[in-house]
């Protein structure tokens, strides 16, 4: 179900993912004048969108999909490639050099966007959260937010719980949404509600074909 908003660096081998591990990349601000869009799909916890965005990238070639930093551990059963998990101190000297196109603190941890790949010519996709989808839109007023929300708290709930988070986090997790979820109904190009991984891929992949045809550099 969708719904209209009311109002880096060299590949790691993995298919249409930028690894960020490398030098810093692009200024931010001019995805346009590159002749790409960022893609920034967003949300609370336990709304999906890490199947999501391997899904959609799996089916477009032509989307690369940012892999973030994270001064978390890996949880039991995550995939090694969800993340760039790194020390506290290499997330410092990433600030430090500029490489971040956003970054923030969440609970005890750190989250960070990298800084698109100088080399850049496919669509980037990122999957952050609400607060991180302001601050790539502050910077780069042209990139389309896409907000993904859960069918239900029961089931987003049910979600997160399935993944291994602890009852504090899933609390604290609960709570963040509330409070972000205003900013992201102001803020979203597209607002998509995942009962579904394959439908809810395919409406976003829609959107972005559709976002396409407009782009002044499409070729009809």
């Amino acid at each position: 179900m969708t719904s209209p908003a009311p109002g880096g660096a060299a590949s790691d081998g993995a298919p249409g993912r930028a690894q960020g591990d490398g030098a810093p990349g692009r200024a931010p601000g001019d995805s346009e004048a590159w002749g790409v869009t960022l893609y920034v799909v967003c949300g609370p916890g336990g709304a999906g969108k890490g199947t999501i965005v391997a899904e959609l990238v799996a089916r477009d070639p032509s989307l690369l999909l940012s892999r973030s930093w994270t001064t978390r551990a890996r949880r039991v059963g995550e995939p090694a490639e969800a993340y760039t998990f790194v020390t506290a101190d290499e997330f410092d000297a990433r600030i430090a050099s500029g490489g971040f196109l956003e970054w923030a603190d969440f609970f005890e941890y750190r989250y960070g966007t990298p800084m698109p790949p100088p080399d850049l010519d496919r669509d980037l996709v990122l999957e952050i959260d609400v607060q991180g989808a302001v601050s790539v839109r502050n910077r780069d007023p042209s990139a389309l937010v896409i907000m993904v929300l859960p069918p239900s708290r029961d089931e987003q709930e049910r979600r997160m719980r399935r993944r291994g988070d602890p009852d504090a986090d899933v609390a604290r997790r609960l709570a963040k949404a509330d409070e972000e979820l205003p900013v992201g109904y102001r803020m979203a190009d597209l607002i998509v509600v995942n009962r579904d991984i394959s439908s809810t891929v395919t409406e976003i992949a829609a959107f972005v074909d559709r976002t396409r045809t407009h782009r002044p550099d499409h070729a009809p």
